[in-house]
């Protein structure tokens, strides 16, 4: 894939993913940065930085404005991931491709809404200290099937922490779910771990290689 003229990133934190992105123009949004801004900004003439957070930045932005590449990184809760998708989409367009970071939770405990709980739990079950941790953020790909049928999606899991690639499509690859018709009701809280793990295959798991093949020819 070309590089982006445009690039977004939600929830950059120390820049680790930022700094490293090659794009025309690239735009940082978080509530705290954790590097040195007016020295960032020195360094990065084709950079903006907007610290402040995803929702007071989408309320300042065009929906003429499109991005061709958006990175999803922030509050690892569905509901405020999913809020940021809604937005971005707004801020794309037919040719523009969404990556959702932390759509695949490593274990029970990761997808815990509180990070600190999560890795004590753990700790204190299993005697494993990592932290690992994805919160809810899965989620958004159920709701996705649901209430955006023209979308497509694929989750590469071959290269260390699985991401989804979303983009818009005549054909969506993936059949349309409806949670509101399977429970009667949309009901977030039943789309716990166990209910992950039933459901994975319909994240469309691929490595990284077919991924991106698919994406190239997809928006080509």
């Amino acid at each position: 894939m070309e590089a982006p003229a445009r690039y977004l990133e939600i929830g950059v934190e120390t820049g680790f993913t930022f700094f490293a992105v090659s794009a025309a123009f690239k735009t940082a949004v978080d509530p705290e940065f954790l590097f040195d801004v007016p020295a960032a900004k020195a360094e990065n003439s084709n950079s903006e930085f907007h610290q402040i957070t995803s929702d007071e930045f989408f309320a300042t932005r065009h929906s003429e404005e499109n991005f061709d590449l958006v990175f999803l990184d922030g509050l690892h809760t569905w509901d405020q991931t999913y809020r940021d998708f809604c937005n971005t989409l707004l801020v794309t367009g037919s040719n523009s491709v969404i990556v959702l970071d932390d759509i695949f939770p490593s274990d029970v405990f990761s997808c815990n809404r509180d990070q600190v709980e999560g890795m004590m739990m753990r700790q204190f079950m299993t005697g494993d200290a990592s932290n690992a941790w994805h919160g809810d953020t899965y989620k958004i790909i159920p709701l996705i099937q649901t209430f955006h049928p023209t979308l497509s999606y694929c989750t590469i899991i071959s290269d260390g922490n699985p991401q989804s690639l979303v983009w818009r499509s005549k054909h969506p690859l993936m059949p349309p779910m409806n949670l509101i018709k399977e429970q009667g009701s949309l009901n977030m809280s039943s789309l716990d771990y166990l209910w992950f793990l039933r459901n994975q295959q319909s994240y469309n798991l691929m490595t990284e290689a077919e991924a991106l093949a698919l994406v190239t020819e997809a928006l080509h």
